[in-house]
């Protein structure tokens, strides 16, 4: 009788904990408004995905301001953070403040590498230099200006470019006006909402027209590595979402006006490795580029 008893209380426990709720707590930096509302729809999407396999969910977005560095720490610990969206490296190659954090990277990227299309924020001063460039040396003679974290700034350096990451977020508008570097390189989701948060530089820079660097800079959902049901479940939706074509249509319905400047006719490309990319995922070509 106890013997039957323990059973019965062992799958009503199980049977119990398979409705809880599985909890996501995801964070982004803030930067695109854009790029982080697609992210989280996205990361949406593959959880209504498996909602018959899995059931339900909680989806919570963190606004900490927080370093994207310590935000890799607080998802490695699955606490206050358990999932983010970020770009991808070979834990080799990862910055040396990164190496020991352990992450589930769910390897699907999210953006048809889209963040690796950079338009050059410049001086209004200099349109005129940069609409006679035509060869990568003429580029890799000038500077371009980099966060002081960001992964980019290997990644130039990589391909011959200088580079000045001394910037942190919040100056480099400021740095390039005042003649500290020659560039910023910026995500062309990003590029516009970058200028309207530092509007009052808006007079004194330009976009440079009709030219673009591409290298291979996948997003991946990272997740805490204490808790890979959440992992396998969001490459499970995602999964489904690729085959099924609904990821494709939200990201082309946030980013359709992305894909048709990607496309102009007229696009100087210049194109870059990225050898801290996995080779299972490395985009060598500028695909989205028609």
């Amino acid at each position: 009788m106890m013997k039957i008893f323990s059973l019965i209380l062992l799958i009503y426990s199980a049977s119990a904990l398979s409705e809880s709720p599985m909890v996501y707590r995801y964070w982004d930096m803030g930067i695109s408004a854009k790029r982080d509302s697609y992210q989280f729809e996205l990361l949406k999407l593959a959880l209504e995905k498996t909602r018959t396999t899995h059931g339900d969910y909680k989806l919570i977005r963190a606004d900490q301001k927080i370093t994207s560095i310590r935000a890799s720490r607080e998802v490695s610990r699955g606490g206050l953070i358990n999932i983010e969206a970020t770009p991808n490296w070979t834990t080799e190659a990862a910055p040396s403040e990164l190496r020991h954090d352990k992450r589930i990277a769910v390897k699907i990227p999210l953006m048809e590498n889209l963040l690796g299309y950079r338009q050059l924020v410049i001086r209004k001063s200099d349109v005129k230099k940069f609409a006679a460039i035509t060869d990568a040396s003429e580029l890799k003679a000038l500077v371009a200006g980099q966060g002081r974290d960001w992964e980019d700034a290997f990644i130039y350096r990589a391909n011959g470019y200088k580079v000045n990451s001394e910037a942190d977020y919040y100056n480099l508008f400021s740095m390039l006006v005042a003649g500290r570097f020659d560039y910023i390189p910026l995500g062309v989701m990003e590029v516009e909402d970058f200028i309207k948060q530092f509007g009052k530089y808006s007079f004194d820079v330009a976009i440079a027209q009709d030219i673009l660097i591409y290298y291979p800079f996948p997003v991946l959902f990272q997740v805490s590595i204490n808790h890979p049901e959440l992992a396998e479940r969001v490459e499970r939706g995602l999964t489904v979402a690729k085959k099924d074509g609904s990821m494709k249509l939200l990201f082309e319905q946030y980013f359709s006006n992305e894909l048709i400047k990607l496309r102009a006719n007229k696009n100087r490309v210049f194109i870059l490795q990225n050898e801290r990319v996995p080779a299972s995922l490395r985009m060598d070509r500028p695909k989205l580029i028609k």
